[in-house]
């Protein structure tokens, strides 16, 4: 499973980009993906400033399709 979080720059809001972050889920339950998110989204916002989250889903990893 993958969290593909959707964010903007602040110094240009139109400017945004999915940035995949993988994760190790026992089972890939994707309710259990959409459940530690959040957590690791604010983790993620922290670490990168010049960014703002818009959204964020889980995937199977390689696949677009959201789940």
């Amino acid at each position: 499973m993958e969290l593909i979080v959707i964010a903007c720059l602040l110094s240009a809001p139109q400017e945004c980009q999915s940035h995949h972050l993988r994760l190790t889920l026992t089972g890939g339950d994707p309710g259990q993906c959409m459940y530690s998110s959040l957590p690791r989204v604010s983790r993620w916002q922290v670490m990168h400033p010049k960014w703002k989250v818009k959204s964020w889903h889980c995937a199977l990893v390689g696949l677009e399709e959201r789940i």
